[in-house]
């Protein structure tokens, strides 16, 4: 049977070759064609090959920017498959995972100056290696529940995944009392211990759940429309560019504006959003949310003033 690290090596050179080729597809198509979730495609995308020039048009649809090419910066397919069985020899080796590993990266990274530079958001140090994060993970693949000590609380949970919102390292899992899938912080939790029971929550729901969760915000059970109109001087960038995979535009005005609809389960997950494009933004609804930015920027001139 085929190693899941073998067919993640495979699957992302195959993607490659196939942006290198000018195809477009989308995050759907992709994870239909290697057989994975949709979240999975995304995470290759953005943090597997994040140093190749790859943007998604305004069909939602990933490829290569105009011009870019591979060459012959990664393995042909058939010195792939090569590969992949000569490193199949050798499973029972001392760290072949290590060296795997290092094999892995030195294929997806490009092996010549690039004249791209793409910014990547710093991340909080994670040991991934560490006994701690190593449990963590044996609880996730297991699926075992498990009782957490955090910094003020204690909690009972089911963990579905270890993930990263704005540069810090959370832990995405179910509160049993309150029957919930809430974001927790990775540097609060002082003690795991195991209740040797399990729950049979499938990954195929917790990666649809996933598909809605843009940040340590996120509300398990809370949905609302947050719709902008954005001015004409910033349209293009929402043209081109989902900054949640929930984004729709509704309508395309004469004057070069639009009208944009996001789907969200907390005013955190599209607030920076706004506020980064301000004053080129206008909420429009819900009223709730427009009164509130209104009331922060309103505080936030008055402070100004004071000084």
């Amino acid at each position: 049977m085929k190693k899941d690290y073998d067919k993640t090596l495979t699957r992302l050179t195959s993607m490659l070759t196939k942006f290198s080729n000018d195809e477009r597809l989308s995050s759907k198509e992709l994870a239909e064609e290697f057989n994975v979730s949709v979240r999975t495609i995304q995470k290759d995308i953005k943090e597997r090959l994040y140093n190749y020039p790859i943007e998604k048009d305004s069909e939602h649809r990933y490829g290569f920017l105009n011009g870019y090419s591979l060459k012959r910066t990664t393995l042909t397919n058939d010195e792939m498959v090569f590969l992949n069985l000569a490193l199949s020899q050798f499973e029972d080796v001392d760290d072949i995972d290590k060296i795997k590993d290092s094999i892995y990266k030195k294929i997806i990274n490009k092996n010549f100056y690039s004249p791209y530079f793409i910014k990547q958001d710093d991340l909080e140090d994670l040991d991934i290696n560490s006994p701690f994060i190593s449990q963590l993970e044996r609880f996730i693949e297991d699926k075992e529940i498990v009782c957490i000590e955090f910094t003020n609380q204690t909690k009972e949970l089911e963990l579905y995944k270890i993930a990263a919102f704005d540069g810090f390292w959370y832990l995405l899992a179910k509160d049993i009392e309150e029957v919930k899938i809430k974001v927790f912080r990775l540097s609060d939790i002082k003690k795991v211990v195991e209740t040797e029971r399990y729950h049979k929550t499938s990954n195929k729901y917790i990666e649809q759940v996933l598909d809605h969760v843009y940040s340590a915000f996120f509300e398990d059970g809370n949905s609302f429309d947050v719709e902008i109109k954005v001015d004409k001087e910033i349209a293009i960038y929402f043209k081109h560019r989902a900054f949640l995979e929930s984004q729709e535009i509704l309508q395309k005005y004469q004057d070069g504006s639009l009208k944009v609809r996001f789907t969200v389960s907390n005013d955190e997950d599209i607030d920076n959003i706004i506020k980064s494009w301000l004053p080129n933004i206008e909420i429009l609804k819900p009223q709730r949310y427009r009164d509130k930015l209104f009331h922060e920027l309103k505080n936030y001139i008055k402070k100004i003033e004071a000084y």
